[in-house]
């Protein structure tokens, strides 16, 4: 209990000299004044033992959320009196207008995870401080240890911006008891476009025919980071350089070819839910009713199948056509600009980013881990945790790349998400005559996005030109093949948008 230092009650008699009857009241006032001040400091002191509160912000459903708490306890319970809030976000479309709308307002959480196709904004705008030098002087912190692809992903102008968790991928997820009850062979580590193409085909069925389909095939959003993988495995191009982008690429045959590949599935073969039907319920909620027997998503959605003691399901790789490739998920741990508490944040991340940290998180089946260690043991690759073929996951890692991680690249993708679902489900009176467009069709799509997105690409290059520093780094990093430079960089996208496809025939499943 607080004891001021002074008492307050009235002097004897004896010593009181004769005054007024309210002149022995007025000291009162600034000694409780200066009692009550004495007595908010001691409690602000106790306040101050109790320990920082560290905020740390992030999209997850009720599954991840309750991941990243029992991660918060582990640290806690290194640190105690230390708190650490955990601000869940529900959706990704969220996450980047909440933290600009948090910085603005000077209540900015100290740590933010995000992806690296959605950071590059909030690092051109110098709300992130930079976590490389600060986890430079942790000794037990060794990057070395660490996957480097999600390290690049988080590097500008030579300098880790931010700390990735994993190391996540586009897979397969399928259901088994469909695969089964349809007669068709699991998915083989080594499957090609015709395996998968066949699979879907076999596994789209009316179950008790009256002409609607009861089981879909396959399920996946139309997005630009669902399809690179396809453009990739035709050995096309989706940018001219990851790093420093000035234009799609798409238009060449690989693009056009893996642009094509899954809209023939939708409409050649009526293996995927047409629009009508996915706007009532998406890819993940789809698969975890039984109405689709595969679908593409990352490592994340491992976490809340988990949950569901009733559905049987695996991983496989991404089917290969000219060569294997998969796209990069990855998240990373990123330290506000104006946090309160950057060296706490610091050890929050070294933590979680540590042996037992990751192996924590691990175990939830949230991530594929970022440090190696923990990738290839136990913790990940639990045998009693579905999915049984988690090794799917560290096999499709030397075939990783990613898209570009630019100021304007989340922009860019939300403007062309839409073109390409609408060109992906276009009505069918429209697609009468694509029979005979062939590849065309794949560089009319191609064509669209880069007149949404031309000139955020521009803006972006504009950008990093007056950046050298940032410029020279990301060219000394990754070489760009000459065969796709243009022959100036002052060359306009417009002018220059790609190749043109070569005058072959659509693409066959294989």
């Amino acid at each position: 209990m607080f004891v001021a230092p002074y008492s307050l009650s009235a002097a004897p008699a004896t010593a009181a000299p004769t005054a007024p009857p309210n002149a022995g009241r007025r000291p009162l006032r600034p000694l409780l004044g200066l009692a009550g001040a004495l007595l908010l400091a001691a409690c602000g002191q106790g306040a101050d033992e109790a320990g920082p509160t560290l905020r740390l912000q992030a999209v997850a459903d009720p599954v991840e959320a309750a991941a990243y708490r029992d991660l918060a306890a582990g640290f806690m319970a290194q640190r105690p009196g230390v708190k650490v809030e955990f601000i869940a976000v529900p959706r990704h479309s969220e996450q980047l207008s909440r933290l600009l709308t948090a910085h603005a307002a000077g209540n900015a959480p100290d740590l933010f995870l995000i992806n690296h196709r959605r950071w590059g904004q909030l690092l051109s705008r110098d709300l992130i401080d930079p976590l490389g030098p600060r986890l430079a002087q942790v000794a037990e912190h060794d990057l070395a240890d660490f996957y480097p692809l999600p390290l690049e992903a988080f590097t500008r102008a030579g300098v880790l911006q931010c700390m990735p968790q994993n190391i996540s991928s586009l897979v397969v997820y399928w259901n088994r008891e469909l695969f089964a009850q349809a007669g068709v062979a699991p998915p083989a580590a080594d499957w090609r476009w015709k395996e998968f193409h066949d699979a879907a085909v076999a596994l789209t069925r009316d179950l008790d025919d009256d002409g609607r389909i009861d089981v879909w095939g396959l399920d996946v959003d139309p997005s630009i980071v669902r399809l690179a993988p396809f453009v990739w495995q035709a050995e096309g191009e989706v940018v001219d350089d990851v790093d420093n982008p000035r234009r799609f690429w798409l238009r060449g045959r690989g693009g056009a070819m893996g642009l094509l590949f899954l809209k023939g599935l939708l409409n050649d073969r009526n293996v995927i839910p047409p629009l009508a039907e996915r706007r009532g319920i998406d890819p993940d909620a789809r698969f975890l009713s039984g109405g689709v027997a595969m679908t593409l998503q990352s490592r994340r959605f491992t976490a809340t199948l988990r949950a569901r003691e009733d559905l049987d399901w695996d991983v496989a790789p991404m089917p290969a056509y000219q060569q294997p490739a998969s796209v990069l998920h990855s998240d990373a741990y990123c330290l506000s600009r104006g946090s309160k508490h950057p060296d706490l944040a610091r050890d929050f991340v070294v933590y979680a980013t540590s042996e037992a940290g990751q192996a924590r998180l691990a175990h939830s089946g949230r991530i594929v881990p970022s440090r190696r260690s923990v990738a290839t043991s136990a913790a990940f690759l639990d045998p009693s945790q579905p999915p049984a073929s988690a090794q799917v996951f560290l096999d499709q890692i030397p075939h990783l790349r990613r898209l570009p991680n630019t100021p304007n690249w989340y922009e860019i993708e939300t403007r062309i998400n839409p073109i390409i679902e609408e060109w992906m489900f276009e009505p069918a009176a429209l697609l009468a005559g694509e029979a005979n467009f062939g590849l065309v069709d794949g560089v009319r799509v191609a064509t669209m996005i880069e007149r949404a997105a031309g000139q955020l690409l521009r803006d972006d290059a504009a950008e990093a030109k007056a950046e050298p520093a940032v410029a020279a780094e990301a060219k000394a990093e990754t070489p760009t093949d000459a065969a796709a430079e243009p022959a100036s960089d002052e060359a306009d996208a417009d002018a220059a948008p790609g190749p043109e496809p070569e005058p072959e025939p659509e693409p066959e499943a294989n």
